[in-house]
């Protein structure tokens, strides 16, 4: 929830400032509680751009949201997009040398 919370207290703050710009701000959300409905390892899930996921690590919902998020970013075809997630240590494995992970 920290980098839903860092969204909505930079948009609070273009608002507040009156800042003359056009941006768009995504908080993908899930819950995550366990119950005989959730997500197990094994199952099978579909992501908004048709991709079907096996899930090997049930904490991986954060990942998967954010994935969902930056591809229905596409729909506003940013010319630069920020993420302010609070990833775990598996970033480093999904985003490679090629990019860092901020906190």
């Amino acid at each position: 929830m920290g980098g839903a919370a860092c969204v909505v207290g930079v948009f609070s703050a273009i608002a507040s400032l009156g800042v003359p710009t056009n941006i768009v701000g995504l908080i993908p959300l899930c819950e995550n509680l366990p119950s005989g409905k959730a997500t197990k390892p094994g199952d099978v899930v579909t992501a908004m751009n048709g991709t079907t996921i096996q899930i090997d690590n049930t904490d991986a919902e954060g990942r998967l949201i954010l994935a969902d998020a930056l591809c229905y970013s596409s729909n506003f075809n940013p010319k630069a997009v920020v993420d302010v997630a609070t990833l775990t240590g598996a970033m480093s494995v999904a985003l490679g040398a090629g990019a860092a992970g901020a906190f």
